[in-house]
C-alpha cells in the first residue's frame, strides 16, 4: 500500500476513531487522552498495510483495533470488568451514531464525486476497490503514467471540494 492510500484511508477514519476513544475514556471518568489512542490505532493499521488490501472494510478494521486499544488501556489502568462492559454498551450506542454519520459521509462524498469527469470518477473508484495502476490503466485504454496523473488530479479536486464543504460548517 501505497504512503497516499494510507493518508486516504487516515483521513476517513480518524474523525469516528476520536469519537470512540473520547466515549470510552469520558465515559470512564478517566483523564487519558484519547488522541493516544487513536494514534496508537492508526500506528497498529500503519504496521499492517501491506494486509489492509485483503479487508473490505477499513473503516471497521479501524474500529475494531481502536475498541481493542481502549479495552487494553482500560484493563492497564485497573478498570472494574463491570465498567468495561458498561464501555461496550457504549459502544454499541456510538456504533449506532456512526452509522448514521457513515451514511451522510458517503453521501456528501457521492455528491463531490460527481462532480467529477466521468473518467476521474471512474479511475478513483478502480483504484479503490483495489485495482491496480495497470488494471486501471488497461480498463482506461491509458497509460498508467496517465492513470495515475489523472487519479491524482482526481483525489485533489475531491479533497478541496470536501475542504470547500467542510468549511461552510466552521
Amino acid at each position: 500500500m501505497e504512503h497516499q492510500d494510507f493518508q486516504h484511508i487516515v483521513m476517513m477514519v480518524r474523525p469516528r476513531l476520536t469519537a470512540l476513544c473520547h466515549r470510552f475514556f469520558d465515559s470512564q471518568g478517566i483523564a487519558f487522552d484519547a488522541e493516544d489512542a487513536v494514534q496508537e490505532t492508526l500506528l497498529r493499521m500503519w504496521q499492517m498495510r501491506d494486509r489492509l488490501s485483503g479487508y473490505r472494510s477499513h473503516e471497521a478494521l479501524a474500529v475494531q483495533i481502536a475498541k481493542n486499544v481502549c479495552i487494553d488501556i482500560l484493563r492497564h489502568k485497573d478498570v472494574r470488568h463491570d465498567d468495561i462492559e458498561t464501555t461496550d454498551e457504549v459502544v454499541d450506542t456510538l456504533q449506532a451514531d456512526q452509522q448514521a454519520i457513515t451514511h451522510d459521509m458517503r453521501q456528501v462524498i457521492e455528491r463531490a464525486m460527481a462532480k467529477l469527469p466521468g473518467t476521474q470518477q471512474r479511475m478513483i473508484t478502480m483504484r479503490s476497490e483495489g485495482m491496480s495502476m495497470a488494471e486501471i490503466a488497461a480498463a482506461c485504454n491509458t497509460t498508467e503514467g496517465s492513470a495515475k496523473s489523472l487519479i491524482s488530479a482526481g483525489r485533489r479536486k475531491l479533497m478541496e471540494l470536501l475542504k470547500m464543504r467542510r468549511n461552510q460548517y466552521d
